[in-house]
């Protein structure tokens, strides 16, 4: 392998690392605290929802710039160094009073686009540089670093946050530490190494680029199906979160430790599915998480006060979907994307399936506010308007589950149980991880 491969791929993950400590320090439960101490409705938390869709929206553009691009890194870098380090500002919004909510959401929408506009070219640009054959490998790998990683930076941002208060003191540290550590991940991406971008002559504009991408089956269907399945997700919103704050009554760091067993388990499980997939195939698996997703919110949509059953979730939602579903879905797009239209494969589908979720987490504010009134007792829950949009969301996942498992977007091979199973830990994951660390020379050799 190309030591300057070598090298960047070591790179990409500390990058990640630090990308991880960013997300843990700013997001989730903590952002949406934060916007309901500031004041925000339940419609505008839903609009808080959809601002990361709406961004990523903003993903199909790319198709109009790409082809003046002489590096994909020319336009990464500036966009997410700055966009990581305004997080700071986040400190100082709850002194502008009034005004500090309204740019708190612009800010937000902000930093958001400017992920969004990144994602399909740092897609790219990790599709030309992981070598064939070893997608699974490397970002299995990859995602378990970065999960465990997740775990003591979710149990140290819950702690801080029920120490020092839901608060400004509280709020503000979280917010410090991130874009602290957002200046620094700008330098990790500006060192990592680039493999030659092919620049276009000419873009084919968002028409054409469509046009002949769904000519192509196998990614015609991948695209539909997950654009409706992403609808139904959408439909769910931040109001998870909510519930747990506000119904449940879970504190910071009980939210903390049940995401960080999630991490956990899903970053134990992420070389399980990866390994699986590369000598399986990833659309067999895909499929199965898919359902067991489409369950995992009828389970949030019947959560009782209770941190067992909660973390037993967590368990299930961990192997499923943080190891299952959201990898399978990236490994599926590699393959089904064009080799000569990856980029803009990538925009587009990105593009498609984030105005689904925007669609359906506006409605899912619509809907909370219409059925604010809603508290009706139906055997041990309390049904409201926020655990009314889980339920909703469930009979669409149901739907969008049964429509993807009549799908083929690729070339799938049987799988028996015994065969899973012999992808456990001891036969498979283990030696594999000891291999991979070993032709990496991720502990060996310094750059």
């Amino acid at each position: 392998m190309d030591p300057k491969v070598k090298r960047a791929l070591v790179v990409s993950v500390i990058e990640g690392i630090l990308a991880v400590l960013i997300n843990q320090f700013f997001g989730g439960a903590y952002l949406t605290g934060y916007f309901l101490w500031m004041g925000a409705s339940s419609f505008f938390i839903g609009i808080f929802g959809s601002i990361p869709y709406f961004a990523n929206m903003l993903q199909m553009l790319s198709l109009v710039y790409l082809h003046k691009l002489k590096s994909r890194k020319q336009l990464i870098v500036p966009l997410m160094w700055t966009a990581r380090t305004s997080i700071l500002l986040f400190a100082l919004f709850p002194l502008m009073k009034r005004w500090g909510l309204l740019f708190s959401y612009l800010l937000y929408l902000y930093i958001q686009i400017a992920g969004a506009i990144s994602s399909p070219l740092w897609q790219s640009w990790m599709a030309d540089l992981v070598p064939t054959g070893t997608l699974g490998n490397y970002f299995g790998f990859r995602n378990l670093v970065l999960g465990l990683v997740q775990i003591p930076a979710m149990l140290v941002a819950g702690f801080i946050l029920d120490s020092l208060g839901e608060n400004i003191k509280g709020f503000a540290v979280l917010f410090l530490i991130a874009g602290s550590v957002g200046l620094l991940n700008g330098y990790f991406l500006k060192i990592q190494y680039e493999p030659p971008y092919a620049q276009r002559e000419a873009s084919l504009g968002f028409l054409q680029t469509l046009k002949i991408l769904m000519k192509n089956k196998n990614y015609r269907n991948f695209l539909i199906g997950f654009t409706f399945w992403e609808f139904a997700l959408g439909i769910s919103g931040p109001y998870i979160n909510v519930m747990l704050l506000r119904e449940v009554k879970f504190s910071y760091s009980e939210i903390s430790l049940m995401n960080a067993v999630n991490m956990f388990i899903g970053s134990l499980f992420q070389p399980f599915w990866g390994r699986a997939g590369d000598k399986y195939g990833f659309q067999y698996f895909l499929k199965v998480c898919v359902w067991a997703q489409a369950f995992a919110i009828l389970l949030w949509a019947l959560t009782p006060k209770s941190f067992l059953y909660v973390l037993l979730l967590q368990i299930y939602i961990g192997v499923f979907v943080t190891a299952g579903t959201s990898q399978l879905i990236f490994y599926n797009l590699m393959q089904v994307s064009p080799p000569d239209l990856k980029t803009e494969a990538f925009s587009l589908y990105n593009g498609f399936v984030n105005f689904a979720l925007f669609l359906g987490s506006i409605l899912s504010g619509a809907i909370v506010s219409c059925f604010e009134w809603l508290n009706v007792k139906v055997w041990y829950l309390n049904v409201t308007s926020v655990r009314l949009v889980l339920f909703i969301s469930f009979v669409l996942r149901i739907f969008a589950a049964t429509m993807i498992t009549k799908l083929e977007f690729g070339r799938p091979k049987q799988v028996t149980v015994v065969q899973l199973i012999r992808e456990t830990f001891v036969t498979n994951v283990i030696p594999w991880i000891r291999g991979f660390t070993a032709n990496l020379k991720i502990f060996r050799k310094r750059y």
